[in-house]
C-alpha cells in the first residue's frame, strides 16, 4: 500500500509539471534516468489503438491519468487537452520490474494483442 501512496505523489508531481506551455519530451523511469520517449504528443485515440485500455484511467481536472499493466512492468501515461481540445499525452513513465522501457512498451503491445 505504501508503494501506491509513493506512486500517487509521482503522479500527481507530474500532472502539476504538465501545465506548462512546452510538455516534456522525456520519461522518468524507475531509477531516475531521463530516457527519451515517443508516446508524448500521441492523442488518447492512437493511445488506445496502440496499448488496448487501460487498467485504470482516472480525471484529475483537466489531465487524465492512464494505467497499463503486463507481466513485465506497468506505463502511467498522463494526458492533457492540446490542440482543438484532444486529448494527448504529455507525460509516460514506465516501471519496468528488470527489464529496460523499450522492452516494457513492447510488453504493453503484445499484452493488448492477447
Amino acid at each position: 500500500m505504501k508503494s501506491t501512496g509513493c506512486a500517487v505523489m509521482a503522479l500527481m508531481a507530474l500532472a502539476l509539471a504538465g501545465c506548462s506551455a512546452t510538455p516534456r519530451q522525456t520519461v522518468v523511469g524507475t531509477d531516475q534516468a531521463m530516457v527519451p520517449v515517443t508516446l508524448v504528443g500521441t492523442t488518447d485515440t492512437r493511445l488506445r489503438a496502440d496499448l488496448g485500455r487501460p487498467a485504470l484511467q482516472r480525471v484529475d481536472g483537466s489531465a487524465q491519468v492512464w494505467l497499463y499493466d503486463s507481466p513485465v512492468c506497468r506505463l502511467n501515461v498522463i494526458l492533457y487537452p492540446g490542440p482543438g481540445g484532444v486529448p494527448q499525452v504529455s507525460a509516460a513513465m514506465p516501471m519496468p520490474h528488470g527489464v529496460s522501457a523499450s522492452s516494457c512498451v513492447a510488453s504493453l503491445e503484445q499484452n493488448r494483442a492477447s
